[in-house]
């Protein structure tokens, strides 16, 4: 279960500094998909600021996770 956080709190901040860097490019990629779900996605293409600024929180949570995990093995 450890590995399993580990591995989402990196993938989180991998897609994080990706959303941050290219936010339009990046919020295109997820637009594939029923039109329900791509009419979630279309505001954060169209505003990449708030893609950007929701992009560096996630860098900053998944910091944070990881920082918050413990190193000892049988935990």
């Amino acid at each position: 279960m450890r590995r399993l956080a580990w591995i989402l709190a990196l993938t989180a901040i991998g897609d994080g500094v990706v959303g941050a860097l290219m936010p339009i490019r990046h919020m295109r990629r997820w637009s594939q998909g029923p039109d329900w779900y791509r009419s979630l996605i279309r505001p954060f293409a169209d505003h990449p600021q708030v893609t950007r600024a929701l992009s560096v929180a996630q860098v900053v949570a998944g910091v944070a996770w990881t920082s918050q995990m413990s190193d000892d093995p049988t935990t």
